[in-house]
C-alpha cells in the first residue's frame, strides 16, 4: 500500500475502497446531499430586489413541477407513498414560509437563496420546541423543500446539481449504474461514495468508463461542502480533503506519471498477450453499454468476453421489445466482428425490473432469490424474447451465449432445449440464425463447482464469475461495507475452487475464461493463467495493464507459482507469495 505523504494531516484523509489505478484532483460536486453551497450577497437596487422575488417564484414553480412529475411517475404499487409529495407541495405554498422569505428579500435585502435558508432555519427552530412527535417528524420535510428551492435557484444560474464544473469530483451517498453512466465524463474526473463495494455494479460501470473511484467512505458527505477541493487516489482508496499546496503538487506529479505510463502501455495494447516463453492468452473486454465498445477495441480487447445485457431492463416501465433488443445486439456483434462476443442472458431479479411487479420478492434477499437463470426460467416470455433477439443477431458476427448462475444440470439442459426450440421456430419464420452458436455457463455458485465435471460435458465453454463465486462461497454480501474486509479473492478455498473448475474444463476440452474482477487485478491475473485459464475478460481500462504484465512474464513462472499457492493456508500467505514472484519486477503494474 502506498500511504499519503507524511506532510498530509491525518485528519484530512478519508479511507475507503479504491477502484483501479488513477488520481483525480478537483472541486467536490455533491449529489443528493442536504447541503448546497451558494453565495450570499446584498441587493443594492430595487431592480435586484424584484429579480430575486421573481427567482423565488420561478423556483417554486419549477420545484412544484418536479414534485408533480415525480408523483405521477411513481409505480402503481407504490402510490400509497405519494403522500410525501403532497406534503412537499403544501409546504411550497405555505404562507408563513413564502411570506417570511419574501419579507427577508425586501427588508433585509439579501438574495433568494440566503432568504429561504434563513426562513427554513427559523421554522425549524420554532418547530423543534414543540413537544409533538408528528410536528417534529416534519422537520426533515421543511429542510428538504428548502434545499429543493435553493437547488432550483442554483440550476437557474447554472450552478445547481445538474451543472458540473470542469474537472469536478462527484460525491454521493450512492449512485445507480444508470446514474454513473449518465455523468458528463468530459467534466467529471472522479467519483466518491459513502456506500458501495469494489464489486458492485455501480463500480463496474465506473471502471468501464475509466473514472477514478473510491467507495465505502462512511459519513464522508457530512464532512464535505459543495466546491471543496479533494484528491482521489483510487489506486490506494484514499481521499484527501482540502489539500494544501504541497499535497496538491505531490499528487499532480503522480497523476502526470500515471498518465504518461498509461499512454505508454496503451500504445502497445494492440500487441498479442504472448508470454516470454510463447504462451498465448486471450484478453477480452467486459461490456455493459454499447458506447464502451470503441474503448475496448482501442485498448486492445480481442473480443467481448462478457456482454452484460441488464442495462436495457433497468429503470424502464415497460419491458424492451424483441426488436429493441435485436437492434442493440446486432450493433454490438457486427461492430465487434470478426472478434467474438459472449452475450450473457439476463442476470437480474424482479426487484430490479420496474416492468415486473414483485413487491413480495423485493422484501427477500435477492442474492439468494429469484434472479438470473432462475428468474428467466420462471418468466419464459421474458427469456424467450431475449433469446429470440440474441439468436437473430448471431448471423452478424461470432456470437456465443452464456447462462448465469447455473446451479444444476437441469437448469442448463432446460435452457438448451428452449434455445433449440426458438432456433427452429425462427428458421420456420424465415429468420436467419447462425449454424452453430456455442452455449456456455457462468460458474459462480459452489453447487456448480461441485458439479463442474457434469456441466463441462454438456456446456461448450465455462466462464468463472469470481465476484459472485467469492460472495457465495464465503457467505457474505459483497456490497456490505461491514464485511468488505472478509471479501478475500485469495482465500485458500477460492483458489482451490478456481483450480478445480479450470482443470475440469481442460479435462473435457472446454475453453475456460475468467470474467470477474480477479481477471483485471495484476496480482491475480497471472495466477489464473498459471491455473490454466486461456482467456481473461475485464473492463477496458484494465486491458493494457494486464496484457503488458503477461507479455513481460514467463508462463512457466506462473504455473510454478500457481502450483505452490495451492499449498498455502491463508489469504495473506497467498498474496505474499504472488508479490514475491512479481512484485520486484512489476512494481509499477502491481
Amino acid at each position: 500500500m502506498i500511504l499519503p505523504p507524511p506532510f498530509v494531516p491525518e485528519s484530512s484523509i478519508f479511507r475507503g475502497v479504491g477502484v483501479g489505478p488513477g488520481t483525480a484532483i478537483g472541486p467536490v460536486h455533491l449529489i443528493g446531499s442536504s447541503k448546497i453551497k451558494y453565495n450570499r450577497y446584498k441587493l443594492t437596487s430595487p431592480e435586484m430586489v424584484k429579480q430575486e422575488l421573481r427567482r423565488l417564484t420561478e423556483a417554486r414553480e419549477s420545484t412544484s413541477a418536479k414534485i408533480n412529475s415525480a408523483r405521477e411517475a411513481l409505480p402503481e404499487e407504490f402510490q400509497s407513498q405519494a403522500g410525501i409529495f403532497e406534503a412537499h407541495l403544501l409546504l411550497l405554498n405555505d404562507p408563513f414560509l413564502i411570506a417570511t422569505t419574501e419579507k427577508k428579500i425586501v427588508e433585509d435585502k439579501i438574495n433568494a437563496e440566503a432568504a429561504i435558508s434563513a426562513s427554513v432555519s427559523r421554522i425549524i427552530a420554532v418547530m423543534s420546541g414543540i413537544e409533538d412527535s408528528y410536528i417534529k417528524s416534519r422537520l426533515s420535510d421543511v429542510e428538504m423543500v428548502g434545499q429543493a428551492l435553493i437547488a432550483a435557484m442554483q440550476e437557474d444560474s447554472g450552478k445547481g446539481e445538474h451543472y458540473f464544473e470542469e474537472g469536478c469530483i462527484v460525491a454521493a451517498k450512492d449512485l445507480s449504474p444508470a446514474e454513473v453512466a449518465s455523468l458528463p465524463i468530459d467534466k467529471v474526473k472522479g467519483l466518491i461514495t459513502e456506500q458501495g463495494s469494489k464489486t458492485s455494479h455501480t463500480v463496474i460501470v465506473a471502471q468501464a468508463i475509466g473514472l477514478p473511484t473510491v467507495v465505502g467512505l462512511t459519513g464522508v458527505l457530512s464532512k464535505l461542502e459543495h466546491g471543496d477541493k479533494v484528491i482521489v487516489d483510487s489506486r490506494e482508496g484514499h481521499v484527501i480533503h482540502n489539500p494544501d499546496q504541497d499535497a496538491t503538487k505531490f499528487y499532480q506529479t503522480r497523476r502526470r506519471s500515471e498518465e504518461s505510463f498509461t499512454i505508454e502501455i496503451v500504445r502497445c495494447a494492440h500487441l498479442v498477450a504472448l508470454t516470454l516463453d510463447d504462451h498465448k492468452v486471450d484478453v477480452f473486454g467486459n461490456l455493459e453499454l454499447v458506447e464502451e465498445l470503441p474503448a475496448i477495441m482501442s485498448y486492445g480487447g480481442e473480443g467481448i468476453g462478457l456482454y452484460r445485457t441488464e442495462f436495457l431492463y433497468l429503470t424502464r416501465r415497460e419491458l424492451p421489445t424483441e426488436e429493441e433488443l435485436f437492434e442493440v445486439y446486432r450493433r454490438v456483434v457486427a461492430s465487434a466482428a470478426p472478434r467474438p462476443v459472449v452475450i450473457r442472458t439476463l442476470d437480474l431479479g424482479a426487484d430490479k425490473i420496474l416492468a415486473v411487479s414483485d413487491t413480495d420478492g423485493a422484501r427477500h434477499n435477492q442474492a439468494l432469490g429469484l434472479r438470473a437463470i432462475r428468474f428467466c426460467l420462471k418468466n419464459p416470455d421474458i427469456f424467450r424474447t431475449q433469446l429470440r433477439a440474441i439468436l437473430r443477431a448471431s448471423i452478424f458476427g461470432e456470437l456465443k451465449i452464456m447462462l448465469p448462475m447455473i446451479s444444476s444440470l437441469e437448469e442448463f439442459l432446460t435452457s438448451k432445449q428452449i434455445i433449440a426450440e426458438i432456433t427452429e421456430t425462427l428458421r420456420k419464420e424465415g429468420k436467419a440464425v447462425a449454424k452453430y452458436i456455442p452455449l456456455g455457463i457462468m460458474v459462480e455458485v459452489p453447487a456448480a463447482v461441485i458439479l463442474v465435471n457434469e456441466l463441462s460435458k454438456e456446456a461448450d465453454f465455462l466462464s468463472i464469475g469470481t465476484n459472485d463465486l467469492i460472495q457465495y462461497t464465503l457467505a457474505l454480501d459483497r456490497a456490505n461495507p461491514e464485511v468488505s474486509d472478509l471479501y478475500q479473492p485469495f482465500h485458500p478455498s477460492i483458489l482451490r475452487m478456481l483450480k478445480t473448475i479450470i482443470d475440469a474444463g481442460i479435462k473435457f476440452g472446454r475453453s475456460v475464461s475468467v470474467c470477474g474482477d480477479m481477471a483485471a487485478v495484476p496480482q491475480s491475473a497471472p495466477l489464473l493463467v498459471g491455473f490454466g485459464a486461456d482467456m481473461l475478460s475485464m473492463p477496458s481500462a484494465s486491458i493494457p495493464v494486464i496484457k503488458r504484465l503477461l507479455r513481460m512474464s514467463s508462463y512457466q513462472d506462473m504455473k510454478t507459482m500457481a502450483d505452490e499457492i495451492l499449498t498455502v493456508s491463508t489469504s495473506q500467505e497467498a498474496l505474499s507469495l504472488i508479490n514475491s514472484y512479481f512484485g520486484p519486477r512489476f512494481n509499477e503494474l502491481m
